[in-house]
């Protein structure tokens, strides 16, 4: 139990903070991200919405 105790404290002696490139880098990947992820939602829902309105239009035909 000791051990491990020792072994996280030499773990998180290791880590370090992230320099200003790293944290500017990793959001406009995060940005690129959630917009990629917008678009593809908001074509999927246009998709699946004419398609719902398609079928939904032939069934109110009988």
């Amino acid at each position: 139990m000791l051990d491990f105790f020792y072994d996280s404290l030499d773990t998180l002696k290791k880590v370090r903070k992230p320099s200003t490139k790293e944290v500017i880098d990793l959001t406009l990947v995060i940005f690129f991200v959630v917009i990629i992820a917008a678009i593809l939602f908001a074509v999927m829902d246009g998709l699946f919405g004419k398609l719902y309105s398609m079928f939904y239009d032939m069934m109110k035909g009988y």
